[in-house]
């Protein structure tokens, strides 16, 4: 964490803006994750709602990155208390996995999802969930700006989606209901769809195989984690030459 240089006569060091903004995201982050996926959870028995909700890739990177964003407060908190005091720098490569995935979650939603699905902006649990918490920790990310992540280490923000590649493959061979009576939690992937799994059809949203789909979402996943390094590399550097 960052601080403004003392003054003479101060006794506490001052926390910079930016700090102050990245601990006000991380915890409107934190505080619009309970409430969508409380929200989520009182919805009706269909898609993403009720008991099924913690199924789904929403609710679950909502999870990863809330709590996350939760911790790295309390833990800003400590260091303004104890400026000695450095968060790990695994922490901060976590927080950057799961801001990928966050931002995976309000993208497939608002591009893929949403238009197949009438009235979804209506409801406030998917706004919370899909736009509101994504861009809460997208901006924490930006402002907080971690030490530099290497290049290599962009594949680490595979790991969340290929688990629940899994996780979904898993509950869709054990005909778990995802609700609704489908054992699948999103449409693309429905391996028994009309595309199936490397077809295509003309019967829309299914124009596509499921595996068409994975090798389009681990393409974009890999593109926006290499991008989102890119960028903190960038600011990190301009930052470095202000100061």
């Amino acid at each position: 964490m960052k601080r403004d240089d003392m003054k003479c006569g101060d006794r506490k060091p001052r926390i910079a803006p930016s700090d102050l903004i990245s601990m006000l995201l991380q915890l409107l982050t934190a505080s619009c994750m309970v409430a969508g996926i409380t929200l989520t959870a009182q919805m009706g028995g269909g898609f993403m709602g009720g008991g099924t909700a913690f199924l789904y890739f929403t609710v679950q990177s909502n999870l990863w990155i809330g709590v996350t964003c939760a911790l790295f407060f309390v833990l800003n908190v400590i260091a303004l208390v104890r400026p000695s005091f450095s968060i790990p720098r695994v922490l901060h490569i976590i927080k950057f996995v799961f801001t990928v995935s966050i931002t995976l979650t309000g993208i497939v939603f608002c591009c893929v999802l949403a238009p197949t699905l009438p009235g979804s902006f209506k409801s406030a649990a998917n706004v919370l969930t899909h736009v509101v918490v994504p861009i809460a920790a997208v901006a924490d990310l930006f402002f907080c700006r971690p030490q530099e992540i290497a290049y290599k280490q962009f594949a680490f923000a595979l790991i969340p989606p290929i688990y629940y590649l899994c996780f979904a493959g898993i509950g869709y061979a054990l005909h778990w209901d995802f609700g609704g009576g489908n054992n699948y939690p999103y449409f693309f992937l429905n391996w028994d769809s009309p595309a199936g799994a490397f077809g295509f059809s003309s019967e829309m949203p299914y124009f596509m195989g499921c595996f068409y789909w994975i090798v389009v979402m681990i393409a974009f996943i890999s593109l926006l984690s290499l991008g989102y390094i890119a960028l903190l590399r960038v600011l990190n550097r301009r930052a470095e030459r202000k100061s």
